[in-house]
């Protein structure tokens, strides 16, 4: 498919489709984090939803897409709030079940002055008690997103993706070793934080670490840096690297999910691997200067002129 302008992005609203972890997240702002246990005051706090697939679905909507999340959450008030929530932010929810009887993920996400996070989290058992996945409400996706929050469900739309040649991309972050194993190997498109990537192959170097994931069956394999930047290796070509943006950090939290997300978006309408990479660290890169989460991640238009900005 020939690269798209930002204006054809957002005219055809590509449709994605986001498989895993929903969460209630309880933010806390704090100025620094405590060198030891004890009492520590918060400036400010919140509750939003969280967790990949959702947060990813959120930002990906603010681009401009049409998506769908597919989930478990539980029949709890958590859960309840959740599936209101991202619904009301413009995702289609219709494939978020709710589970009798089960928990909802829960999670404190405590957010110190720098803008760095610690994440305390409760998965409950939603996705564990899940129904399988019906893969036939994946039909018409330009692109698939999973994370391995929800095993199952991942696999079983990896495997659609690759019957079917739609695209796929794997939000690695830290899990079970064999997880991201089992995933990378399926996903065209394998983007690891600097920590998923270790857990992936530890004791590896971060190049080699990508190599591997290559050699395991993904074409693409990424690891984002924060302010550091992105690394990353298409099968057969060389390793390449882009510097971080500039930007004054205030909040990371849900940062990784708008590069997600912004990926996903610049993929589905045929972006070259570094043009896409660019506009998935610019979304992030904006989304790290402001407080409250991915609902005040960039819409499309925010986006387009921090990157006409930057050069």
């Amino acid at each position: 498919m020939a690269e798209m302008q930002g204006n054809d992005i957002h005219a055809l609203g590509p449709r994605i489709s986001t498989v895993g972890h929903a969460a209630l997240d309880h933010c806390f702002e704090i100025g620094a984090f405590p060198l030891q246990p004890t009492k520590t005051p918060a400036q400010q706090y919140r509750m939003v939803s969280g967790g990949m697939a959702a947060n990813a679905s959120i930002a990906a909507t603010r681009l401009g897409a049409r998506v769908s999340l597919f989930g478990a959450v539980g029949d709890d008030e958590a859960g309840q709030f959740l599936a209101r929530r991202v619904q009301s932010l413009g995702v289609d929810c219709h494939a978020l079940q709710q589970v009798p009887g089960a928990t909802s993920s829960i999670s404190a996400v405590v957010i110190d002055a720098q803008g760095e996070r610690q994440i305390f989290n409760c998965r409950g058992d939603a996705l564990r008690k899940a129904l399988p996945m019906d893969v036939t409400y994946l039909q018409g996706s330009d692109v698939v997103m999973v994370d391995p929050r929800w095993m199952a469900g991942a696999l079983a739309a990896l495997r659609w993706t690759r019957a079917a040649g739609v695209l796929s991309v794997l939000d690695g972050d830290i899990s079970p070793q064999t997880d991201l194993q089992a995933l990378s190997a399926l996903a065209d498109w394998s983007v690891f934080s600097e920590s998923g990537l270790a857990a992936f192959a530890p004791g590896v170097a971060m190049d080699d670490a990508l190599q591997r994931a290559l050699d395991a069956g993904t074409e693409v394999a990424v690891v984002t840096l924060g302010a550091r930047g992105v690394r990353w290796k298409r099968r057969g070509q060389a390793v390449h690297a882009m510097a971080g943006f500039v930007v004054k950090a205030v909040d990371t939290n849900g940062a990784g999910d708008v590069f997600h997300a912004a990926l996903a978006v610049a993929l589905a309408q045929g972006q070259g691997d570094s043009r896409a990479i660019r506009f998935a660290a610019a979304a992030a890169a904006i989304k790290v200067q402001r407080t409250g989460g991915v609902v005040n991640g960039p819409d499309l238009a925010e986006l387009e002129r921090f990157l006409a900005a930057q050069g």
